[in-house]
């Protein structure tokens, strides 16, 4: 597959893919191409560190309430209700959101996997599906489950997902680690969303949220694969405990504007600590939509509000921060997307009009491994017609 004349850093490119790989980079000059990119920007997918797909089915349940509220008198009512084709529904209507703003690989827990596995499969995003977990984690103790969560295949790969300290008892937590260390397997969790979990973690275990995590062993069971949504609430020395293992804190802003959680989110001091960072949209039912573009806005925002520094956190950092590093150069991932500038000219920088004045409406094509999945409106997606093959 050949791309002619996309803008990459202002200059006109073409680009040359093969299966899934980016395999040329050049200059552009007149030949024949698959796709012409002619005044569109060409930028490395996006990758959306914290979600839950499904959601979109109770997008603008319990709007305006408090996390706790929100979460105990609508959403997990709401959640007891769902089936197999209800959650293929929403974790298809979710990806069909996702690719449509240039989201290329998504990081969820949630439940019902194989439903969620076969719509991302038929969607052809990239997923990691986390097994959500609560209580004594008694689902890691079914042979059946563990099964599913070794057999990931080019779209699908999985991870355990323990909700938060607040619904997942020590000995959930420790099985929850346990199973991630003997299966190589990432540990997503929500952490230090609110300062009543802090409070409650103080008052029950004597200790802040990152010290409980570490006196049950679960840093040094999983350490660097931990995926921890939220990071808000923490003081230096969880940033540098967090920082010793290598953990990445994944940075939610418009879900945790909207639930009043918080705003101050200490990205520069846990990457100054050696703790990665990244951008997520959260669930459709507390962010209301899935666009990454927008969190990309907001997140940079905030940090230059906050801190009263308007350098703090440039495009290019926000950027690197919800594509995880990725570029467009020859040996990455086929993975990209094409976006319409809207007002961009010779004299703007396409990076930080993609960031301070574009929204996902705006993409054009996105590409996952090699294949357009995505374009002006149209992707091919089977219709939701319900299947008893689910």
């Amino acid at each position: 597959m050949t791309i002619a004349a996309a803008l990459l850093d202002g200059k006109e490119v073409d680009i040359t893919i093969d299966g899934a790989t980016i395999t040329s980079v050049i200059p552009h000059s007149p030949c024949a191409a698959d796709i012409d990119a002619h005044g569109l920007s060409v930028f490395p997918g996006l990758r959306n560190m914290h979600s839950h797909a499904p959601m979109t089915l109770f997008r603008g349940l319990g709007d305006d309430q408090p996390l706790e509220v929100w979460l105990k008198d609508y959403i997990w009512p709401a959640e007891q209700t769902l089936t197999d084709e209800s959650v293929y529904r929403g974790t298809l209507q979710a990806c069909n959101e996702m690719l449509a703003s240039g989201i290329t690989f998504f990081n969820d827990m949630y439940f019902h996997l194989p439903a969620m596995a076969h719509a991302v499969e038929q969607s052809g995003i990239r997923a990691r599906l986390g097994l959500n977990v609560f209580g004594d984690a008694d689902e890691l103790l079914d042979p059946s489950t563990l099964e599913l969560l070794t057999h990931p295949t080019q779209q699908v790969e999985y991870s355990i997902a323990p909700h938060s300290i607040y619904t997942v008892s020590a000995t959930g937590l420790q099985r929850s680690a346990e199973a991630c260390a003997r299966l190589s397997l990432p540990m997503h969790i929500h952490m230090s969303e609110t300062e009543k979990e802090v409070a409650d973690c103080l008052r029950e275990h004597g200790c802040r949220p990152w010290e409980w995590l570490r006196r049950l062993g679960v840093l040094d069971m999983v350490g660097d694969k931990i995926i921890a949504a939220h990071c808000l609430h923490l003081d230096d020395d969880e940033i540098r405990l967090i920082g010793r293992h290598g953990i990445t804190c994944v940075h939610c802003p418009n879900s945790n504007l909207k639930l009043g959680s918080g705003y101050r989110f200490p990205m520069l001091e846990l990457l100054d600590a050696g703790a990665r960072v990244a951008l997520g949209t959260d669930g459709s039912a507390s962010s209301n939509n899935l666009d990454l573009i927008e969190a990309m806005k907001t997140a940079a925002l905030l940090q230059k509000g906050w801190r009263k520094d308007p350098s703090a956190v440039p495009a290019s950092l926000i950027m690197g921060i919800a594509t995880q590093g990725s570029s467009i150069a020859p040996g990455q991932p086929a993975d990209l997307f094409l976006v319409r500038l809207n007002g961009a000219s010779e004299q703007t920088d396409g990076l930080s009009t993609l960031v301070y004045a574009t929204h996902g409406e705006s993409v054009a094509l996105t590409i996952v491994g090699g294949r357009v999945v995505y374009s002006n409106g149209q992707m091919p997606l089977p219709s939701l017609m319900p299947s008893a093959n689910r």
